[in-house]
């Protein structure tokens, strides 16, 4: 698989090693970090699938990273604790690759802010309740206009 050569290429190198994008952040950007922030986890999904499938690769990966933990932040609202786990776990591992920020997305905020979900996706018996009012993490974009909040 494709994303797996990379990502063992990044582990080797870091992204350092590659030209960082040299376009400004695409629109959808700020506009998939407002949906991610109000809970509507898949339609931010939804908002980078296009950008995703036209970044090029290792960049593409940061996209993915995003919309990964999107998606499992999604299964979580439908309390489906594997495909949460499984996406959020996903997630994770490609957002260590652009630490601690990227295109502006405090991108280290959101690694250890979804990474405290995974403990809570591997206990015995989940209290769903519990879950459901605890608030989840936000995609904090440097120098931009949150509407949001």
């Amino acid at each position: 698989m494709l994303e797996e050569q990379w990502l063992n290429v990044l582990d080797q190198c870091g992204i350092g090693a590659f030209d960082g994008p040299v376009a400004d952040p695409p629109g959808e950007l700020q506009t998939a970090a407002n949906q991610f922030n109000v809970g509507k986890f898949w339609e931010c999904h939804e908002t980078l699938e296009d950008v995703w499938k036209d970044t090029p690769y290792p960049f593409r990966l940061f996209y993915h990273g995003i919309i990964k933990t999107s998606v499992g932040f999604h299964h979580l609202s439908k309390h489906n604790r594997n495909g949460a786990r499984v996406k959020l776990r996903d997630g994770v591992t490609l957002l260590k690759i652009f630490q601690p920020e990227w295109l502006g997305v405090q991108t280290d905020r959101l690694l250890a802010d979804t990474a405290e979900w995974l403990p809570l996706l591997e206990t015995g018996i989940i209290d769903w309740a519990k879950l459901d009012s605890q608030p989840r993490p936000r995609i904090l974009i440097a120098d931009s206009q949150d509407t949001s909040a």
